[in-house]
């Protein structure tokens, strides 16, 4: 395999030095903290004036508008490191940002300043808000000041990589994000990262939709090998196998794997990116898992952000607004990131139950002594508070055999899965313990996915089908190694989560639907399956 010039190339010259300029100046900004040149092999060092003025002259397809946006906001964050010596050069990459959009640059570099650096308890605009910001397209202005790219170390089959993940929600169309994720796009939405994408071996991706398109493998199924080549600092060649799935205007998913680094240099490339339509807007997951056969490389790989970002802006064109969310997908086993034990929320229950019944004896006694040393005290008043007492234990014996009758129903149809809790609480923070704990992958080291559903009753029981993969030939997650849990989510939001107990199913991403023990639909479910853990 070739490629369309010479790797020492002027041209490939120049696209090492925009990217190196780019990486340069996110480091003097303190976006890149941990930044030490002497990590990148054949870094260019150069100063801050020779940096601005390399991405003030690139073309908008070698450096987008975005990119050089973000830099600027950084800087200025920052309060342009500098700036005495390199005023000029300053000036002429917002000069560059504001003479291709028709924008006064003094209006620009002012609303960039008010955004970038009101005071601390001072409302900060989002610089999209700004004058500027809304004469801009809102691609290019999407995720600027925000933080929209997660990285960490994690192990892939013993090997170190780096996990690179975004999340968020859009009110672009679903139709623009959808053409986003179908990889043959990536150079034309991200050309700062990607340089080309070919499909290899064919003139067309193969269908592998089955018959009819039945679901839940939807109405676009197709696989494919490409050539990728991406510069992130240096020029990256492999083939990867990737599949792509569309679900009509529901979802749409794809997954990448490597199957050869053509020039040697990674040994692990693997992720998925996904779109779901949810009304008023649409929820987007990205994931990049990337690790390099030198060491050095895996060092420097969590500087990828600012390339990134600026791909991920692309997935938001035609939008007006576009947020981060909180991400809900990390590597099995993350360090802080460990979901609570569901035996505790048990434990924790009856607890409090047990407490708050010895409770009311315990006022109930303390009623009875305090008035048992006034002398007015009656048998009356003992024959009374007997009463009192026998009729409250009645009670709570018949509410725990009410509700132990309750529960045994309920583990005769579903196990112990069913969740056992005390009268009064809800068994949906237990449901599923049993099978999570007794499996090798349980619910704090699994990998899941959280599924928001609007007005679901906790009490739904909602089940998973059949998990399908949506790689060629792809692997099934039986339904009853899939966990299902109600919870709220962020913000208050009713949702459900999802995690499989199988550890035998190769990595992807596996498609079904949650619904009612009668059948009734309540969502479609993807879950993603690195088969990565966190270090």
């Amino acid at each position: 395999m070739t490629t369309d010039r010479p790797p020492d190339s002027a041209a490939d010259n120049d696209v090492e030095a925009r990217h190196h300029a780019l990486l340069s100046l996110h480091a003097l900004s303190g976006t890149i903290s941990d930044f030490d040149p002497k990590l990148v092999p054949d870094f260019r060092a150069s100063s801050p004036g020779n940096a601005l003025r390399t991405l003030a002259e690139a073309s908008e397809q070698e450096v987008p508008i975005s990119a050089r946006l973000a830099v600027l906001y950084n800087l200025m964050q920052a309060g342009l490191p500098q700036y005495e010596s390199y005023e000029h050069e300053y000036r002429l990459l917002a000069e560059s940002v504001a003479a291709a959009r028709g924008l006064d640059v003094d209006q620009l570099l002012s609303d960039v300043n008010e955004s970038a650096t009101a005071p601390p308890g001072a409302d900060r605009p989002p610089f999209r808000t700004t004058r500027s910001g809304q004469a801009l397209p809102h691609h290019e202005t999407a995720f600027i000041g925000e933080n929209v790219c997660t990285t960490k170390k994690v192990k892939v089959g013993g090997l170190n990589a780096t996990w690179v993940f975004s999340e968020f929600e859009t009110d672009a169309p679903f139709d623009g994000v959808a053409d986003w994720v179908d990889p043959r796009n990536w150079p034309q939405r991200g050309p700062l990262l990607f340089k080309r994408m070919d499909l290899v071996g064919a003139a067309r991706p193969v269908n592998i939709t089955p018959p009819g398109g039945l679901p839940p493998l939807g109405n676009e199924h197709w696989h494919g090998v490409f050539h990728e080549q991406v510069q992130l600092l240096r020029q990256l060649n492999t083939l990867l196998h990737c599949d792509y799935w569309r679900d009509g205007v529901r979802a749409a998913g794809m997954t990448y794997e490597l199957d050869l680094s053509l020039d040697d240099q990674i040994h692990v490339d693997r992720g998925f990116l996904l779109v779901n339509n949810a009304g008023p807007v649409r929820r987007v997951k990205a994931l990049k898992m990337v690790g390099f056969t030198e060491q050095g490389w895996d060092r420097v790989a969590t500087w990828v952000c600012p390339f990134w970002t600026d791909w991920v802006r692309r997935a938001v064109e035609g939008g007006n607004s576009s947020t981060p969310t909180t991400p809900t997908h990390t590597p099995p086993g993350d360090a802080g990131t460990r979901r609570p034990n569901p035996f505790g929320d048990s434990l924790d229950a009856w607890a409090k139950f047990f407490g708050d019944s010895a409770r009311t004896y315990l006022d109930l006694f303390q009623d009875v002594t305090s008035r048992m040393s006034s002398s007015s005290y009656s048998a009356g008043d003992w024959l009374n508070d007997g009463t009192r007492y026998w009729s409250q234990l009645a009670k709570d014996w018949a509410r725990a055999w009410a509700n132990g009758l309750d529960t045994l129903d309920e583990v005769s149809r579903e196990g112990l899965d069913a969740g056992i809790m005390p009268p009064g609480a809800s068994r949906e923070p237990a449901r599923g313990a049993a099978t999570a704990m007794a499996a090798p992958a349980s619910i704090e080291t699994s990998e899941g996915t959280t599924v928001p559903v609007p007005g679901i009753d906790p009490s739904a029981r909602p089940v998973c089908s059949d998990l399908v993969s949506i790689e060629a030939g792809g692997a099934t997650i039986a339904s009853a190694n899939v966990v299902v849990a109600t919870q709220t989510l962020e913000g208050g939001t009713p949702g459900v989560r999802v995690h499989t107990t199988d550890t035998s199913v190769p990595p992807g991403l596996y498609v079904g639907r949650l619904q009612r023990p009668d059948g009734q639909l309540i969502a479609p479910v993807q879950l993603y399956l690195s088969r990565a853990s966190g270090t």
